[in-house]
C-alpha cells in the first residue's frame, strides 16, 4: 500500500482537528494533502482522482472528527469501507480510526480488519 502525506496525519487529526485537510485514496492507497490543493492534481502511480469519473481514485476531506468522501461511480459503499478498513490497519494511518467516515451523504459503519 502507498501511502503519501502520513507525517502529517496525526498532527491534522490531534493538534489542528477544525482545520481540513484532502485525500485521494483507493485500494493502491492514500495521498494526503492540504485543503488548498485540487484533488485533481495530486497523482502517484496507480492513485489518480479525475473530475468526471475519470479517474481510478476517491476524493476525500477530513478534519479531527469527520471524513466526507465524494461519490464516484465505481465505487459501491461496500468497496468504500473495505478501503477505508484497510488503510487504518496501517501504523501511519492509525489517526484515522477515530474518524467518523461518511459516504453518499451516509455515515458507514467501519470496523478495524
Amino acid at each position: 500500500m502507498k501511502i503519501f502525506g502520513a507525517d502529517t496525519v496525526a498532527f491534522r487529526i490531534e493538534q489542528e482537528p477544525a482545520r481540513q485537510f484532502k485525500a485521494v485514496l483507493n485500494e493502491e492507497g492514500i495521498i494526503i494533502f492540504s485543503a488548498m490543493t485540487q484533488h485533481s492534481t495530486m497523482k502517484q502511480s496507480g492513485i489518480s482522482y479525475e473530475d468526471d469519473y475519470r479517474g481510478n481514485a476517491l476524493a476525500a476531506v477530513l478534519d479531527g472528527t469527520k471524513c466526507e468522501i465524494r461519490w464516484h461511480r465505481d465505487f459501491s459503499a461496500e468497496r468504500v469501507k473495505a478501503i477505508w478498513s484497510a488503510l487504518t490497519q496501517h501504523p501511519d494511518l492509525s489517526p484515522l480510526i477515530s474518524l467518523r467516515v461518511s459516504y453518499r451523504g451516509e455515515v458507514l459503519p467501519i470496523r478495524a480488519v
